[in-house]
């Protein structure tokens, strides 16, 4: 999927768009956090933007296209991180990176009312599901080596593999509200690989 509307390098992007489009971003993102996803409307960014509604409308064809570049403009680069060469230190790593995200960057604000706007706007939601598809590719690389290895078992669906592993992080996140730790992630990591073991 592509990254933000507003990314400065897209090729032929005229620096005055780019500009524009950087501010309607941190606009839409701020209200994001602020306020909801029903709390970002056009009229609300234009007047925080300077921005006019006019513009916006030109560069985005939906309100949900435009909710959902907000939230992502916030995510950082993902450069590859070294793990280290076992599954339990690579799934170890990926679960605690995503913890982190979820509760001490500046995007964690943002999860939950864009989680919960998902089930009133299929176009959100379908935004939402195809972003988590590329952000746990790692988790699902990683995952393919180990069956390759013989390390997992070879019928083991990937896919549920990966709503096992990051489920209880979500869930203490989104609905428990108990604390995300380093140990916790160890313990869920461990009873997948029990689970899972050929």
């Amino acid at each position: 999927m592509a990254g933000p509307l507003s990314a400065p390098t897209e090729p032929g992007l005229d620096p005055r768009v780019a500009r524009s489009r950087a501010t309607v971003l941190r606009a839409a993102a701020a209200l994001l956090i602020e306020q909801g996803a029903a709390g970002v409307t056009i009229e609300g960014i234009a007047e925080r933007s300077g921005v006019a509604k006019t513009t916006i409308y030109r560069h985005w064809k939906s309100r949900s296209q435009l909710v959902f570049d907000a939230f992502e403009s916030m995510l950082p680069s993902m450069p590859a991180q070294d793990y280290g060469p076992t599954l339990r230190g690579q799934l170890c790593g990926i679960l605690n990176q995503l913890s982190r995200g979820l509760t001490q960057s500046e995007w964690a604000p943002a999860v939950p009312p864009l989680i919960d706007a998902g089930d009133r706007d299929p176009e959100l939601r379908q935004l939402v599901q195809a972003f988590l598809v590329v952000r746990m590719e790692r988790c699902r690389e990683a995952l393919r080596g180990a069956m390759a290895r013989g390390e997992l078992r070879r019928d083991l669906d990937v896919d549920v593999a990966i709503g096992v592993l990051a489920g209880p992080v979500f869930y203490r996140r989104l609905v428990s509200r108990e604390p995300l730790s380093e140990a916790f992630v160890a313990e869920v990591v461990d009873q997948f690989l029990r689970s899972g073991a050929p």
